[in-house]
């Protein structure tokens, strides 16, 4: 399955390894990856999966 990334918008396969916010859900590539704060949401942070 594809899933696009919410920031470039570029799809990539489930297994890629997404960075996704541990409070939101907001999942991101490792391209658009520059902080581990999440920059959606106040308390969550991004954790590789």
């Amino acid at each position: 399955m594809w899933i696009p990334c919410q920031c470039c918008g570029r799809t990539f396969d489930e297994s890629y390894p997404w960075y996704v916010c541990d409070t939101c859900g907001y999942r991101i590539c490792p391209s658009c990856m520059n902080s581990f704060k999440c920059p959606k949401c106040a308390w969550g942070h991004m954790k590789r999966t």
